[in-house]
């Protein structure tokens, strides 16, 4: 069966209409998510879905839009009024996202999808592309099959800071950079007076897909093993699966449309070529006809017709002859101007327009974005700190078991508590005012984070750079963390150390700030080793209010990241220890914590001045003259 020519888009309004289509007439493409569309093509993009939806579905579309401020709450139960005999009462009704309503359908619009609330992503990804969904909350439970359809738009370039795990909930990925909204009343009247073409409307739907969307009944379309095999092989380092199988669902979507009975490789091709997936052009093979049967969507179709007749080749020209009748060189012709080619931009699923651009992207999420924070509480916890003796108990939260019982066992023979014990038993009476509670040390709520490269400190005294910061852990009752990196004394020189104090009062922070410089600069294992007892800091100690990351160090490191960790070179290290030191740099930035202020202190080394600034912008944080002379450094002694 030929396909009909009106099948293939013609440019990025039609091959966005495409795909809005394709998910609202394909089950399990219930997800759409386009990359870099303009904040003022969200509402046009979504009154096209709402109305393809509509004209798939034959009933009202409901929107709903899920932000930053989107709670748990907001979601999953409405309070309704109720008017009884005696008055108003409150009720709890399903939900925008609770989809049991059989009467309309559903679009929800995510604007930016970076910035959805975790109650958002966690509603993502529990409801896309799943067969079932449950909820049970606040004594209201439901359960339904979700049926609604997921727009979501977000930059490319900050698609780091998204989980892998959210995104592969989203079928079908397009790069929709570049689209403008449509001129309409005085606008086109300007564009016809200065003679521009007025640009197409998203609402020009070809009329095989109208016909596909409004038929009531889908012909049967069976996707042959060779196409499944063709769609796993286009994402062989996917482990998830997810994309082969969306990737053949659109293909099959894309058969049914044509009008075929099975989805060969040709159509997988063309779903891949429609979402930008690299994938090799289809040759048509033998008489011109697909593996499937069907002549291929491309501009190449002949409709079974021989190929046309091969044009005449222009006679070669004669070599050049010398005088005398023998065979010379080929003579060389001015070649004229040269001539400038078009550029085009070609989809190769590499690079920029990429449906999926977080394989390469920068890693600048927190750990496990989707985890809920399993201490997150509205006040400190009183049972922390380190014991400093026991009192008498108001809760029974910490309670000292063996004070209590000591504090009971001394009353155990005045005539109250005997008339309490049953038959002479010898049991403990235990009254509340025994009860005995631990009395500890408050936790430090502000913590200083150093990290020293002992490296840079040739010839300078950086105490005068490092005096506001101890002083402000000093009078603010901070802890310390301390990170030394290229020690002399280090206890491996490829690796950094660590050590925490209870205050800058630790004889050890003293010890530290006068050590001898080594020979290597583990600058990036000291970085990560940085990152990860910030991260366990704040997840462990909920009344950690703010922290201060101060770097001091020339951004020179020496020592790569795998050198650490193998504790031995293995090869020439070059710039890879400064490329490893910047991208462990990068992950502390990306925690986006507003407790957490960084500073890098310049050491002012030549050559590469330029090194800590590059880390504070890592960092996300600024950078603070140290050394004030720029005179020549004197040699390790």
């Amino acid at each position: 069966m030929s396909a009909p020519a009106d099948a293939r888009p013609v440019g990025p309004r039609q091959r966005l209409l495409q795909v809005l289509a394709c998910s609202a007439l394909g089950p399990g493409l219930d997800g759409v998510l386009l990359f870099d569309l303009e904040p003022e093509m969200v509402a046009p993009v979504t009154d096209a879905f709402a109305g393809l939806l509509q004209l798939r579905e034959q009933r009202p579309v409901r929107r709903t839009t899920l932000g930053s401020v989107t709670g748990d709450d907001e979601l999953w139960l409405r309070p309704t009024l109720r008017h009884d005999g005696n008055g108003v009462n409150f009720s709890l009704a399903p939900g925008p996202l609770v989809d049991n309503t059989p009467d309309s359908a559903m679009v929800v619009v995510v604007p930016d999808l970076v910035r959805l609330s975790l109650p958002g992503m966690r509603a993502a990804v529990q409801l896309l592309g799943a067969d079932v969904a449950a909820v049970e909350r606040s004594g209201f439970r439901a359960r339904w099959r979700p049926r609604a359809r997921w727009l979501a738009a977000c930059q490319e370039a900050e698609i780091g800071r998204l989980s892998p795990h959210l995104l592969d909930r989203f079928p079908i990925r397009l790069n929709a950079a570049g689209l403008r909204r449509t001129s309409s009343g005085p606008d086109r009247v300007l564009d016809a007076l200065d003679g521009r073409e007025p640009e197409p409307g998203l609402g020009e739907l070809p009329p095989s897909w109208r016909n596909a969307l409004t038929a009531r009944t889908r012909p049967a379309c069976t996707l042959t093993e060779e196409a499944a095999a063709h769609a796993v092989g286009l994402f062989r380092g996917d482990t998830s699966g997810r994309r082969a199988i969306g990737l053949a669902r659109l293909a099959r979507v894309l058969a049914v449309v044509n009008g075929a009975e099975t989805c060969g490789p040709d159509r997988v091709d063309e779903a891949a070529r429609l979402l930008g997936v690299a994938a090799p052009l289809t040759s048509p093979t033998g008489n011109g006809r697909s593996t499937n049967g069907t002549s291929l969507a491309t501009g190449n179709d002949t409709d079974g017709k021989p190929p046309p007749p091969e044009q005449p080749k222009p006679d070669p020209v004669p070599e050049d002859t010398g005088p005398a009748g023998q065979a010379g060189g080929a003579m060389a012709l001015p070649a004229g101007a040269a001539e400038a080619l078009d550029t085009f931009a070609a989809d190769t699923g590499e690079g920029p327009g990429s449906p999926f651009p977080e394989d390469d992207a920068r890693f600048l999420r927190e750990f496990a974005p989707l985890r809920i924070p399993w201490q997150r509480r509205p006040e400190p916890s009183s049972a922390r700190g380190p014991v400093i003796g026991v009192r008498s108990a108001t809760t029974l939260r910490d309670l000292a078991v063996v004070a209590t019982v000591v504090e009971a066992a001394k009353h155990q023979n005045l005539p109250g508590r005997r008339t309490l014990r049953a038959n002479g038993d010898g049991q403990l009476v235990v009254l509340p005012g025994d009860f005995r509670s631990y009395a500890r040390l408050p936790v430090a709520e502000r913590m200083l984070v150093l990290l020293l490269d002992h490296t840079c400190r040739r010839g300078w005294d950086w105490q005068p750079a490092l005096a506001p910061y101890l002083q402000w852990a000093y009078t603010g009752r901070a802890s310390v963390c301390l990170v030394e990196v290229g020690g002399k004394d280090a206890a491996h020189e490829l690796r950094a150390d660590h050590f925490i104090a209870r205050s800058v009062l630790d004889p050890r922070v003293g010890g530290a700030l006068h050590r001898r410089p080594g020979r290597s600069s583990p600058l990036a294992h000291g970085l990560t080793l940085t990152d990860q007892l910030l991260r366990r800091a704040f997840q462990q100690r909920s009344n950690l209010v703010e922290a201060w990351l101060v770097v001091v160090s020339d951004g020179r490191g020496n020592v790569p990241l795998d050198a650490s960790a193998g504790g031995r070179l293995l090869a020439p290290v070059r710039r890879t220890g400064i490329d490893d030191a910047i991208t462990a740099a990068a992950r502390i930035g990306a925690m986006g914590r507003m407790r957490l202020h960084s500073v890098v202190i310049d050491a002012a080394r030549q050559p590469h001045p330029d090194l800590p600034f590059l880390l504070a912008d890592a960092l996300g944080g600024v950078t603070v003259a140290g050394r004030t002379t720029r005179g020549a450094i004197p040699r390790a002694h």
